[in-house]
């Protein structure tokens, strides 16, 4: 009786190899060593990644200059990295002067609950501004209209010049070089046009209240509105100074 019960338990007892039950045994114990030191982090809740991109952004739209349209994209945290749920609202900081910044920069995240924890988050801030740009081609000298522009928006950063802001800043004046369709325009791109060429015979003007004093002059040189250029008497011979009025008159007085 006593040997077939021994046969019974035997033929039903599982053979573990000594390297698979070794192995089960080491990763038991890691496990309760790591229970034993954390014992309420395995239910503890974490906190969500998304909800420290969202404190990352508002806090930058906060503290961002408000003169252009703007973008915050955040690089991604690690997504191994656990954080222990935050029983406060977070709380964002930075050194950096937000109300300018532009490019990466590095915003604090920190919960000051529970088991508190700080972590650096890296932003990107890209501002736009709508900027004229050509639609068609413009030679040098050509007058440009309100025809010649639209405006669209552009990443502010990408731009390598000041762009003019104002249509009244283009509209009728004259390209000084050059420019491809698709170019964003510039005050540096455009002139006043020319109003009085070199060597034109030209109105020379002094005025007084109650009365003006015309003689007829020459120009030396070319001229746009505003400019001072050299002229010549005519009737004297004498070169002086004075300041394109319009086209075919200049003025001493200014």
């Amino acid at each position: 009786m006593r040997k077939a019960l021994a046969l019974n338990v035997l033929n039903n007892y599982q053979v573990i190899k000594p390297a698979n039950f070794a192995m089960k045994i080491l990763y038991s114990l890691c496990v309760l060593v790591w229970m034993l030191l954390n014992p309420a982090r395995a239910e503890q809740p974490l906190q969500s990644h998304e909800s420290i991109y969202e404190t990352v952004k508002d806090y930058i739209g906060q503290n961002i200059s408000p003169m252009y349209e703007y973008e915050v994209s955040v690089v991604p945290i690690d997504n191994l990295l656990a954080l222990s749920a935050c029983l406060e609202p977070l709380q964002a900081y930075t050194t950096s002067d937000l109300s300018k910044a532009s490019g990466r920069v590095a915003v604090g995240v920190r919960c000051n609950s529970g088991n508190r924890w700080s972590i650096f988050v890296t932003a990107l801030i890209k501002f736009y501004q709508e900027v004229p740009v050509l639609t068609q081609p413009v030679q040098r000298g050509d007058i440009i209209t309100r025809q010649h522009f639209t405006f669209e928006k552009r990443e502010i950063a990408r731009l390598s010049d000041a762009a003019a802001a104002q249509p009244e800043q283009l509209e009728n004046k004259q390209a000084t070089r050059f420019l491809p369709a698709g170019v964003v325009l510039s005050p540096r791109a455009v002139a006043e046009p020319i109003l009085i060429r070199r060597g034109e015979k030209i109105a020379i003007t002094s005025s007084r209240p109650g009365f003006e004093v015309r003689m007829n002059g020459q120009a030396m040189m070319d001229g746009a509105r505003g400019q001072k250029i050299r002229v010549k008497n005519e009737s004297s011979g004498r070169v002086i100074s004075a300041a394109v009025v319009e086209t075919g008159i200049v003025s001493v007085d200014h």
